[in-house]
Order: structure tokens, then sequence, then C-alpha cells
């Protein structure tokens, strides 16, 4: 009988793929994120600099209403897992063990609840901010993201987890 995979195909592949990754969270700090109000804090698991994805956890403050923003150029996947967050004029409400998706484009403002908010992110693309008049005011992507990292690391004393860009 023939394997359904080739031994050699098995070789191949085990001689040119990426190695495993393990991130302790324990061992990466929380971010600030936002630069003036810090409200935002992120922790970093890996920077795609292939696909331009990054994943983080983020982590928000209680009873904030961040800066109205919209996703280009890639879709977000999230896993909420603490407190409780929801985009205004929207009929749902992310609380622990909510899982969405969203595609890009749309803008949105978003409020957390009474609690500090933790939630998973996978992004991909710009991440755009607008003023009242839908003016473009900011922007970040990966390598703001990183570079926020980076500084952050390196003004603190602390080693810069270059595994984490992959």
């Amino acid at each position: 009988m023939n394997p359904l995979i080739q031994e050699a195909v098995i070789k191949l592949a085990e001689s040119i793929q990426l190695p495993e990754r393990v991130v302790h969270l324990d061992e990466n700090p929380w971010v600030p994120f936002d630069e003036v109000e810090v409200n935002c804090h992120f922790k970093p698991l890996r920077f795609d600099l292939a696909t331009g994805m990054w994943t983080y956890l983020f982590k928000i403050k209680a009873n904030k209403t961040l800066t109205r923003h919209r996703h280009t150029g890639g879709s977000v996947i999230g896993y909420n897992i603490q407190g409780e967050w929801r985009y205004e004029g929207r009929d749902w409400v992310a609380r622990p063990g909510t899982f969405l998706f969203e595609p890009p484009g749309d803008i949105q403002t978003l409020i957390t609840g009474n609690e500090e908010v933790v939630t998973l992110f996978i992004l991909g693309g710009a991440l755009q901010y607008f003023d009242e008049n839908d003016n473009i005011i900011g922007q970040d992507d990966i390598f703001t993201v990183m570079k926020k990292y980076r500084d952050y690391c390196t003004e603190h004393g602390l080693e810069i987890r270059e595994d984490l860009m992959y």
C-alpha cells in the first residue's frame, strides 16, 4: 500500500518550514497603544512580516470610547477574554467567550463596559483613525505597532523578542 504522503515530501516540508513558536504571555510586556491619553495597551504575540498581519492581546480601560476607526486591507478576527465591549450603533455586545469576524472597510467606534476589556485580535492591513468629519487623523499597521513594541522595550530596558517577527 502506498502512503498518502511520500516520505520525501515530508522530509522536504520539515527542512523548509518555520519552527514552532511558543509565547508565554507573562514574558511579554503590556505596551501602551495610545500616544496621548493611554486607554489601551497591547501584548504582542506575532508580527507576520510576509502578510502584514499582527496578533496581540488588546487591553482597554473600563468605560472608554475609542477613536472612530476603520480596518483596510484585511479582516479582523477577535476573541473576547475579559469584560464587555460593543460598537456604537450595533445590536451586539462582545462578552467573554465571544468570537468575532470583521470584514475590512467599516468605520466603527468601540465602547467598553464597566470592566477592563482584554481581547485577542488578529489584524491585517491598516487601522485608520477618523475625526467627527470622517477625515483620517492617524493610521497604524504592522510596522507602526511593531515600532511601538520595539521602542517601549528599548526605553524600559526590556529584551526585544525577535522571535515574534516572522
